[in-house]
């Protein structure tokens, strides 16, 4: 399958969906820091991959947001 074969429609259809998906992945890590917040002894292992995720999930949907922008500009 060649660049050519997807529409523009379908690639930003399809940067859209995994946006959301990274968003979805990176909620769950709020999720996780929440939980271990809420106990008396905190892992701070969790909580540190917790922040990892989060860190790489913003810097994820900021490069897919702009791979959609540069390709509904083209």
């Amino acid at each position: 399958m060649s660049d050519k074969d997807v529409t523009k429609e379908q690639k930003l259809a399809l940067i859209a969906s995994r946006i959301r998906e990274v968003k979805i992945y990176k909620f769950n890590a709020e999720l996780t820091i929440i939980e271990q917040n809420a106990v008396q002894s905190p892992i701070p292992e969790i909580v540190e991959n917790a922040n990892k995720i989060i860190d790489s999930a913003d810097d994820r949907i900021a490069a897919l947001e702009a791979h959609y922008t540069s390709i509904n500009a083209g």
